[in-house]
């Protein structure tokens, strides 16, 4: 048998095992007397490589990485080979620019830089030059696979928790579903048509000790995913905050909006659902869901469309749902980030609302959706940001939206009750009956737990309350039943509140003191 027939034979091999995902130590290569590398003694990447450098083919390292890249194995003397590895790389890219924590920053940037770059040529009109940038996108990605920091898919220890497994819901007609790699129209189809929609970690060092859990999607309408400036940018913050992060790379065009939102829909129950195995307290934490523009749209239709115990095959009766539907999808509160609009729904368990926008944007909807919460009572809260437009993401530099994440914290724990720390001081002995008020006149807030204290004789009270990032202290005399004087006021401020509080006690509620 000629060499050339056998590299033949091994490269037709070689590329059916890649496609079926065999890994490189899958082949041992030495027929007969031909001198080929032994792939039972070496790593499977560097087996790979010297298979491939014997045929003479150059293909990226990355067989291990369990990433679903794809390889061109024509030789660059065949007439279409800049065609093929241009669309190679191009999956390649699309595919890539989806794990940001899955390889070192460096080399990840790099690798979107130069596939930023490939993106904009026409394979039917390629230029050396052209040719050349082709090659370094190639080689940039490439070389990911020599900066993996993680596992492309292991459960939360990986990069990519895929939303379903061998089933999911589609309601957009087939007819639809089609994936270009590029429209030379103008308009780029943003996924590989082989794209599952997934969630990326970012967990804290200990998930059972976060404020909270917040699922952040990106927007760019329904066409793509701003997720540098937005995601990508956010998750890390809000780590930094004290918050366990899922980022969800959701389908976009050609998928409908319906197809969208169950994606993100179904994050939500697979957060609930596993959060226990993955050390995630949601008993004693908030649950958020943090859209941006288009994906603050896609919150707004799950409030409206895909809520509670609704499920996807009420949209697509060939789906079987699974025990994760089983889950209720409600949230405990949602970012709207420069995506306000009033919400038309029967969903009786609408989330408190953080809802930020800037000021040369089109806020109009914002302050309507506000008006609309706060007349539900889900007490939102609004803010519109100077000198900012459309897609601040993370905040604008030098302007005051770069403090809307740290505002956000604030308010989630509030309206979550969590703000309100207990009393942690000494009560004194003598106080031995206690029964709990709430106040919704201080400028702390318009629903204030009050802790009453008073002595068994009567003659004096004591008020415990949380406020301003202090334990607050109130004492004073009671004669006749009624407040006479105040004794002590640990902040000088709410002495004057005494008798109205203990005018909201009930003579009937106390009980002993623990």
């Amino acid at each position: 048998m000629k060499n050339t027939s056998v590299k033949t034979m091994v490269a037709s091999v070689l590329a059916v095992g890649l496609v079926m995902s065999i890994p490189a130590s899958a082949f041992a290569v030495s027929p007969g007397d031909v001198s080929a590398p032994s792939a039972q003694s070496v790593d499977s990447s560097e087996n790979c490589a010297q298979i491939l450098d014997w045929l003479g083919i150059q293909i990226p390292r990355h067989f291990d990485s369990q990433a679903p890249y794809k390889v061109n194995t024509l030789p660059e003397s065949d007439p279409n080979y800049w065609q093929a590895e241009w669309e190679t790389q191009v999956y390649n890219y699309k595919m890539v620019r989806n794990y940001p924590t899955l390889y070192t920053q460096d080399a990840w940037d790099a690798a979107q830089s130069a596939g930023t770059v490939m993106m904009g040529l026409h394979p039917e009109s390629l230029t050396d030059a052209n040719k050349q940038q082709i090659l370094a996108a190639r080689d940039a990605i490439a070389d990911l696979a020599d900066h993996q920091l993680k596992p492309f898919s292991d459960g939360i220890n990986g990069e990519v928790i895929y939303l379903w497994g061998d089933d999911m819901p589609v309601t957009t007609p087939t007819s639809d579903l089609q994936f270009p790699l590029v429209n030379y129209e103008g308009e780029a189809v943003y996924d590989n048509a082989d794209f599952q929609p997934f969630l990326i970690p970012y967990l804290l060092d200990d998930p059972s000790s976060a404020k909270g859990t917040i699922l952040v999607t990106s927007g760019g309408g329904n066409t793509s995913r701003s997720n540098p400036v937005e995601a990508y940018a956010v998750c890390p913050e809000f780590n930094k905050l004290g918050y366990n992060c899922f980022l969800l790379q959701r389908r976009v065009a050609p998928y409908n909006n319906d197809d969208i939102v169950m994606d993100m829909q179904r994050a939500v129950r697979v957060i609930k659902y596993n959060a226990e195995s993955w050390g995630i307290d949601l008993d004693n934490s908030l649950l958020a869901v943090s859209g941006y523009s288009g994906s603050g749209g896609n919150i707004r239709t799950m409030l409206e469309k895909f809520y509670g115990s609704i499920t996807p095959n009420q949209f697509d009766p060939d789906y079987v749902c699974d025990a994760v539907d089983a889950v209720n999808s409600d949230v405990d509160v949602a970012h709207l980030i420069y995506s306000g609009a009033p919400i038309e729904t029967e969903n009786p368990n609408l989330p408190h609302m953080f809802i930020a926008v800037g000021a040369d944007d089109q806020w109009e909807g914002s302050l309507e959706l506000f008006k609309q919460a706060y007349d539900l009572g889900l007490d939102p809260e609004l803010h519109v940001y100077g000198l900012n437009g459309h897609g601040f993401g993370a905040g604008m530099e030098g302007t005051s939206s770069m403090t809307w994440m740290e505002t956000c914290d604030l308010y989630m724990q509030k309206v979550m009750g969590y703000a309100e720390i207990p009393f942690t001081g000494e009560i004194p002995a003598e106080y031995t009956l206690t029964q709990q008020v709430h106040v919704n006149w201080f400028p702390i807030g318009d629903d204030v737990t009050v802790n009453v204290y008073t002595t068994a004789d009567g003659g004096k009270c004591l008020f415990t309350f949380f406020g301003w990032g202090e334990n607050i202290m109130v004492e004073g005399l009671l004669i006749g039943g009624h407040v006479a004087s105040v004794t002590y006021d640990s902040v000088g401020y709410f002495g004057q509140d005494a008798a109205k509080m203990w005018d909201l006690v009930d003579p009937s509620a106390w009980v002993p003191v623990n």
